[in-house]
């Protein structure tokens, strides 16, 4: 009777087991994998030193792609977000070195970041322009503006408070991989327990219903993209620290990364579908990747193939994913 018993609820058991794997991020498991290959493959990819290089070098990428979380998540996408890097980061490099005090420099990078948000939300809102387009013309405008009023010069040599940002420790772990915890921490609290965040999914999911019930979704479209550009400047803020200068050049081709690890962390370039924690995991697997090819000294050039076959394969599972539930596009 006991193994009948126990028969019987065995596949209950079982039934759980897969409802709570089916709700664990794929991300995870991908992970699991890449540690242990390359525990086979290299004995210096688990040392101290390179796990905490691997969250510095994460760090500035998911800062931003915590903002790019919010914008995918409303059915938006923001191409800008390197070149903002590299606006931002030369603005606030340049005033300190005309003698600005740090906190009032750092404090207008915010606003600068701000701005160039709120500009790209109105382009997308009041002219009607795609997302896509309005930032992609944002990205070259902004390079453009920097390599101009730079005069492709660099700035270095930035104060102790500016490179403690970038490169400092508390307790060992680096203070841009501090920074970016706390920045996933409150993008985590906005998404999910706030109306910004329940506004963000809606107009993602349908944005017609949520102009019904009053809400004004061109003033909620705003407000994401100058989230998002708040997200950029402080990213640019660590990026300079880390570097200890800034150069035009700032930021170049940073939009792919971080795209492409908000998109393989599930949040769904359709809208309405978006995950914080996915966007921890999907930059820090492209980061361990990254990391990983440069141990086994893997060309350059193909770091840049896989994250743009992950992209594509992280797209195409959505797809999937969607045919699967029957949901049409």
């Amino acid at each position: 009777m006991a193994s009948q018993a126990h028969e019987a609820h065995s596949p209950d058991r079982q039934t759980g087991a897969m409802a709570v794997l089916a709700k664990i991020n794929p991300l995870v498991f991908v992970l699991l994998a890449l540690y242990i290959l390359m525990l086979l493959m290299s004995d210096r990819f688990f040392s101290f030193f390179n796990q905490m290089n691997i969250l510095r070098q994460a760090s500035v990428f998911l800062i931003i792609a915590v903002g790019q979380t919010f914008v995918i998540g409303s059915r938006g996408i923001d191409l800008s977000v390197g070149s903002a890097v590299g606006a931002v980061g030369c603005f606030m490099a340049s005033l300190i070195a005309w003698g600005v005090p740090v906190p009032f420099a750092l404090l207008l990078g915010v606003l600068m970041g701000a701005g160039i948000g709120m500009i790209n939300g109105l382009v997308i809102t009041k002219l009607k322009v795609n997302p896509l387009i309005a930032t992609l013309g944002m990205m070259v405008s902004l390079r453009g503006a920097t390599h101009y009023l730079m005069s492709d010069q660099v700035v270095t040599r930035l104060p102790d408070a500016i490179q403690y940002l970038g490169q400092g420790v508390i307790f060992g772990v680096p203070m841009p991989a501090l920074i970016a915890a706390a920045a996933a921490l409150v993008g985590y609290w906005l998404f999910f327990h706030t109306r910004f965040g329940r506004y963000t999914l809606a107009i993602g999911s349908n944005e017609n219903a949520v102009g019904l019930v009053g809400i004004s979704v061109d003033r909620m479209k705003i407000q994401i993209y100058m989230f998002q550009g708040v997200c950029v400047a402080i990213a640019a803020m660590v990026l300079i620290g880390r570097l200890n200068g800034a150069s035009p050049d700032l930021g170049l081709n940073y939009e792919l990364h971080i795209i492409a690890g908000v998109v393989l962390g599930g949040t769904a370039l359709y809208g309405g579908v978006g995950s914080i924690l996915g966007t921890v995991l999907g930059i820090m697997t492209i980061g361990i990747v990254e990391n990983a090819m440069v141990l086994i000294r893997a060309d350059f050039h193909l770091q840049r193939v896989l994250i743009g076959a992950l992209l594509i394969l992280a797209v195409a599972y959505q797809n999937y994913r969607r045919r699967k539930q029957g949901i049409s596009e």
